[in-house]
């Protein structure tokens, strides 16, 4: 199932991806011989028109093969209209170009269907607070459920934090719910420094809360400890060690913390209590900004406190844009930070992790797996722009220094740069996969 999963996500990914080349090179007038999903030897086939359309045999890739694309190729006098090289600079770059648009734009719409079809949203219910915090002066509870902000409505936490971020550090009039009663608190956000996904420090306006999940165990992993002790879907975690859990932050503090000790956990299931000892395992995750981590897992996920939420066209429309825009940002910056060695290089994940995360993610819906392959979507269309020779960047490089100097780079300059192209994305590859087989042999963790 994982290795169908994985092949069924990248045969889309690159079908979009070759889809963007070949339908810009016929509305352009170029003359397009093969498309081709896949690599290597013909599987199948079938010639329409000017263009066979093959699979080949290798699925890691594809290819779209135009009229005059190969230098030096030898062209009749006729057919220099619909060849590529004898194309003016906007058209080709065009065609490159938008290959890894059509990843892009493809992401867009996975997001807006994504929407439209319902997200699990987290009811905007308090969980953990901070001590001396603004939510604790104010006597707000765990378990206190917001309902008004300022007297506008409150449908989920996401809400609640676009009122607080945005609060200016002026005081919020909260209304909530608590066992069963209403009440009226005004809490005053403070800026504190909060550290992003890069260890990078950033001021931000908070009231010292996070969204409620309760320790409730949803999916297992199997042959984790965890399955080994017999935990089951729908378990309430009431105690770690004698000490009461509340929220699902309390219990995985105190596993995180003793890696490989045995803890003696208090269980509710069917509404009566059990103990139970469970022996976290010993894990290396690594944190960007802190480096490599040991913290102790037992292999559960929570049952998050959330419901599904539908988005009409137009706010589907509105999120799934800014979804594809956010995560098209992070990407970037995520490949500035690994130049400047803030993101650690061990980061970065190969094919092996590319199938591992493709089965995980379809094991556990289709949201899940569409939602991976719109992330894995704009990052191909991301990294496909970079400008290294061999790549889509490297000819859009090309393209424009041709376009400046009003002649194209000597096919030498260009037969040279794509070797080392190719040795720096082989090495990058092996040591991708290196990284992969190291986390298979060793456990560590990508954050």
């Amino acid at each position: 199932m994982t290795l169908i999963s994985a092949v069924v996500l990248l045969g889309i990914l690159i079908f979009v991806h070759e889809l963007g080349h070949f339908l810009f090179a016929k509305v352009l007038g170029v003359k397009v011989l093969t498309f081709s999903l896949g690599f290597g030897p013909k599987v199948i086939g079938r010639t329409i028109g000017d263009t066979e359309y093959r699979i080949s045999a290798f699925p890691l890739g594809g290819y779209v093969k135009m009229l005059g694309e190969e230098p030096g190729e030898e062209l009749e006098a006729g057919d220099r209209e619909s060849a590529y090289s004898f194309q003016p600079v906007w058209k080709r770059f065009s065609i490159v170009f938008f290959g890894p648009i059509f990843n892009i734009a493809f992401a867009a719409l996975l997001f807006i269907l994504i929407f439209m079809a319902g997200v699990p949203v987290l009811y905007p219910d308090i969980g953990k607070i901070s001590e001396k915090s603004p939510a604790a002066e104010a006597s707000l509870k765990t378990g206190d459920r917001i309902i008004k902000i300022n007297g506008r409505e409150i449908s989920s936490w996401n809400d609640v934090e676009i009122y607080i971020s945005e609060s200016g550090g002026e005081p919020l009039r909260l209304t909530v719910k608590r066992d069963g009663e209403i009440k009226n608190v005004t809490v005053k956000p403070e800026k504190e420094t909060v550290t992003n996904l890069f260890g990078e420090e950033k001021k931000s306006w908070e009231i010292g809360v996070s969204p409620l999940i309760h320790p409730v165990v949803g999916d297992i992993v199997s042959g984790s400890p965890a399955d080994k002790a017999g935990l089951k879907k729908g378990d309430r975690i009431a105690g770690v060690e004698g000490t009461p859990v509340k929220t699902w932050q309390d219990m995985t503090k105190l596993i995180h913390n003793s890696p490989g000790r045995p803890l003696q956990f208090t269980i509710e299931r069917d509404g009566r209590l059990f103990e139970d000892t469970i022996t976290p395992e010993k894990k290396v995750v690594t944190v960007p900004g802190e480096g490599d981590k040991e913290v102790g897992l037992i292999g559960i996920r929570p049952m998050e406190n959330s419901f599904i939420k539908r988005f009409g066209p137009f706010s589907a429309i509105s999120l799934g844009l800014q979804r594809t825009w956010d995560i098209s940002v992070l990407t970037v910056v995520s490949i500035i930070k690994l130049i400047q060695r803030i993101i650690p290089a061990e980061t970065i994940g190969g094919p092996i992790l590319i199938v591992q995360m493709a089965g995980k993610e379809a094991s556990q819906g289709a949201l899940n797996f569409f939602t991976f392959m719109a992330v894995i979507s704009i990052n191909l269309g991301i990294l496909n722009l970079l400008p290294i020779p061999i790549l889509d960047g490297g000819h859009l490089m090309f393209l424009g220094i041709e376009a400046v100097r009003r002649r194209p780079v000597s096919e030498k300059v260009i037969a040279i740069s794509q070797r080392v192209g190719l040795a720096l994305l082989l090495t990058l590859m092996v040591f991708a996969l290196y990284n992969d087989i190291l986390r298979l042999f060793t456990g560590k963790m990508v954050p």
